[in-house]
């Protein structure tokens, strides 16, 4: 019981450094990069599948209504080719996770 308990304050207080790191270094432009280190929103955002989902879904909806309303032209297309590729990323990774999640549940029982 105290393990447990030692074990869940230790990972609130690292949480709690992390989060305390974030904030010092959310505007500081070189802070993460070729580090290895992830901003503690992009890292939490794995653990809720259908959080990605529903990015995915929020920004490819608007890429799509413009992809079939009558102002499209070739340069709208090649505009898109990114929002369409990051949304497409965090829809299949939040489908992954998911069915990660789902199976890992399935074995538990």
């Amino acid at each position: 019981m105290d393990k447990d308990f030692s074990d869940e304050k230790n990972e609130f207080e690292k949480d709690i450094e992390d989060l305390q790191d974030w904030l010092n270094n959310q505007y500081n432009p070189g802070h993460y990069v070729g580090t290895g280190r992830v901003p503690r929103p992009v890292s939490r955002l794995t653990k809720y599948p259908f959080l990605l989902i529903i990015f995915g879904l929020l920004i490819i909806v608007p890429t799509i209504l413009v992809l079939i309303s009558s102002k499209f032209t070739w340069s709208s297309l090649i505009s898109l080719i990114i929002p369409l590729t990051i949304s497409i990323g965090f829809i299949i990774r939040g489908v992954q996770k998911y069915l990660q999640m789902r199976d890992h549940k399935k074995q538990k029982q």
